[in-house]
């Protein structure tokens, strides 16, 4: 049961990345065309945006520079995403800041109103809109923990990626909500109603609503939170894709490290050829099958999130009534959480059983897109497993193993990568 359980999580890490690329690559294309429309008085570019035979082509080879930057080597995708965090974070928080102003000032065009506390109430709509909400939360917030999964490719690696990982979960509340904040109040729900489902129309409009003859400021904002969100899609799953190889749970040629770059090409590469089929196949079917693939993305995110919560206190459970703190962060914490978004999940599935409830509002076998998508990626992976296990057992023979006391404890680091990979 456990070798089943580790096998499913692995698959989802890997599947969510292929879900999820093109979407983000043709959102970084999409909005980076815009903002250089805007800065350079170009209708032509912002013609191009919309222009899906100009979009799509571009999207991607965009997700194939971003993958080559990958295979370079973690060096380089570090200090490529310093540059596009810096700028993204910069400029999303100005835009909150100036739209607050003006909402409190009165100084909206539109229908502006002022904040409250109770918008941070999770729970003051139910039904259909509190569970996409919350799902929509996990979907945002997925990604902060892509630093631990390059934890053998990290300088200190025993303490920078946890800390990385804490800090992008504050930075990523501080942005989300300021933002969240910020639109709903210089926009007013009633103009946010009237233009749902209309997403690059909202932040276009508001971006000039606010900004003016700046709003260029906000449209690549996004483009390179896209962009850097691409990268950082293709990092994670690739790795995933590695250790599963080199435990035996996938063909071992996925694993291959790349003899000069120090990273797993094979597993790369694959992610990213998978995520573009993936991104055509469902942009040909219609768009707003590509936004339900992204529903069911956070379908998948939520259950390996779930899993890997109690991973951790099943994992660690020798150590759990050592301390206080281990009790705490170690067992109740993931626990809590992983309750939480199974109760999360539930919910989901039984709104996402309603077409109605979907972007495209049309039943696929009887139910909603995302649901169908999210069900038929695990059938998929376990058709996958059955088959690989028929070839090779190893993955399913390995004992399962122990955490060392001493790690535990903070005595000495964690193991230096066995498979080589760059420092």
């Amino acid at each position: 049961m456990v070798r089943l359980a580790g096998r499913l999580g692995g698959w989802a890490i890997m599947m969510t990345g292929v879900l999820i690329v093109g979407s983000l690559a043709d959102v970084g294309i999409r909005f980076g065309l815009y903002g250089f429309g805007e800065l350079l008085n170009s209708t032509a570019l912002i013609e191009a945006g919309d222009n899906a035979w100009i979009r799509v082509p571009a999207s991607v080879a965009l997700v194939l520079l971003m993958t080559w930057i990958c295979v370079l080597g973690t060096d380089v995708s570090a200090r490529l995403q310093n540059i596009l965090i810096l700028v993204q974070v910069v400029s999303l928080l100005v835009f909150a800041a100036v739209a607050t102003y003006r909402a409190l000032q009165g100084d909206s065009p539109l229908d502006e109103i002022t904040p409250s506390v109770g918008w941070l109430n999770p729970f003051g709509a139910g039904g259909a809109a509190l569970s996409s909400g919350l799902l929509l939360g996990v979907f945002a917030y997925w990604g902060w923990e892509s630093a631990v999964n390059l934890s053998e490719e990290t300088t200190d690696g025993a303490k920078t990626p946890g800390r990385a990982a804490l800090l992008s979960t504050f930075i990523l509340l501080l942005t989300y909500v300021s933002v969240a904040i910020a639109v709903v109040a210089f926009a007013g729900t009633q103009w946010l109603s009237d233009n749902a489902g209309e997403e690059e129309f909202v932040f276009y409009t508001l971006a000039s609503e606010v900004l003016g003859s700046w709003d260029w400021v906000l449209l690549l904002s996004v483009s390179t939170a896209a962009i850097a969100s691409t990268q950082t899609t293709i990092l994670p799953a690739s790795r995933t894709g590695l250790s599963m190889a080199r435990r035996g749970a996938i063909p071992h040629q996925v694993g291959r490290i790349h003899p000069r770059h120090r990273t797993p090409d094979v597993s790369t590469w694959l992610v990213a050829v998978i995520a573009i089929i993936w991104y055509v196949g469902m942009f040909l079917v219609s768009e707003n099958a590509l936004f339900d693939s992204l529903t069911a993305l956070a379908l998948l995110i939520a259950f390996y999130y779930a899993l890997t919560g109690i991973a951790c206190a099943v994992y660690y459970r020798r150590h759990l009534t050592e301390s206080v703190r281990n009790f705490l962060l170690i067992g109740v914490g993931p626990v809590t959480g992983s309750l939480m978004l199974l109760w999360l999940l539930g919910l989901a599935v039984r709104d996402q059983s309603d077409a109605a409830n979907s972007y495209s509002g049309q039943a696929w076998f009887g139910v909603g897109p995302p649901l169908v998508i999210g069900v038929g990626v695990f059938l998929v992976g376990v058709v996958f497993m059955f088959v690989w296990r028929a070839q090779g057992r190893r993955y399913w023979a390995e004992r399962p193993s122990l955490p060392d006391p001493d790690v535990v404890h903070g005595l000495k680091p964690a193991r230096p990568d066995p498979d080589g990979l760059e420092g």
